[in-house]
């Protein structure tokens, strides 16, 4: 566990945090849309929202180009945006980036777009499929299948719903019943988007078991060394979703005294999640060649 940490720490945290940031975006332009609420309370809502995503971005850019040994030398690997997944990585997380502060500018002008805000989703969307892609292509079986475009496209809305939920009960705005549902809403899509994970699991470990001696291999450290943390994964997952969902649709007034009952369940997802990415870097095992 600990040499998985000291090698992929920073791609660990990058990919983590990418995501989040994605799927926060996702969420303040959903919210942002929503009509039945003033204009007024959705920038109160997703305000810190759209404050945070930036320097997640920022922080998890810093992260990438340590680990490719040359930070100051990292723009040469946007040279080759026409063959290389890294490469287009690179240049729609950066594009990602642009597009979040001038999102962030026209909302301090009062002049939020709801289209520049979908284009600049867009952009983060195309950065998590090129972060799959790279992966996805490899030469290691438990990472070259469908699992992983599930898991990081998973992550980002999950961790999107469960943080901007978080984001808006600690705002001042007052929890009206439109407010109510809107985080029961969140809740239960980042309930849903994290059992449909849950289901494919057995369907990607089955596909293990027939991908050869790298996938078998890939397959054993998930059923013996890596048992105990990939139940562990899913259970604070599941564990951190279903108490906020629990405490959503138990209490009609979230007061301040039920907060605890929530970062309690942030703090599972947090843990979860990141066991989930750990496990990623982990049980992958590379095909011989030659």
């Amino acid at each position: 566990m600990l040499h998985v940490l000291a090698e992929e720490w920073q791609l660990l945290l990058f990919t983590l945090m990418m995501q989040a940031a994605v799927g926060i975006f996702l969420f303040v332009v959903i919210i942002r849309g929503q009509t039945k609420l003033d204009q007024s309370v959705r920038q109160a809502l997703t305000k810190p929202g759209l404050l945070l995503t930036g320097p997640l971005v920022a922080v998890g850019i810093l992260l990438s180009a340590l680990h490719l040994g040359d930070p100051f030398g990292a723009y040469r690997s946007i040279m080759n945006v026409g063959s290389s997944w890294l490469s287009r990585e690179i240049l729609l997380t950066g594009l990602f980036f642009a597009m979040w502060l001038v999102a962030m500018i026209l909302d301090r002008k009062d002049k939020w777009s709801q289209l520049f805000g979908w284009l600049t989703v867009l952009a983060g969307v195309g950065s998590i499929v090129s972060m799959a892609s790279i992966y996805a292509t490899s030469i290691i079986p438990a990472w070259s299948d469908f699992n992983t475009y599930l898991s990081f496209f998973g992550t980002s809305v999950f961790f999107g719903a469960v943080i901007t939920v978080v984001i808006i009960l600690r705002s001042r705005e007052e929890k009206t019943a439109q407010v109510h549902r809107l985080l029961k809403g969140l809740a239960v899509a980042g309930s849903i988007v994290l059992v449909i994970q849950l289901a494919y699991v057995p369907v990607f470990l089955s596909g293990l078991s027939t991908a050869g001696v790298a996938g078998a291999a890939s397959l054993d450290l998930f059923a013996s060394e890596h048992l105990l943390s990939m139940i562990l994964r899913w259970g604070f997952s599941l564990a951190g979703i279903g108490l906020m969902v629990y405490g959503l649709f138990k209490y009609r007034e979230i007061q301040p005294k039920h907060y605890a009952l929530f970062y309690a369940a942030f703090s599972l997802v947090i843990v979860g999640e990141t066991l989930g990415r750990f496990l990623f870097y982990a049980t992958g095992v590379p095909m011989m060649i030659g």
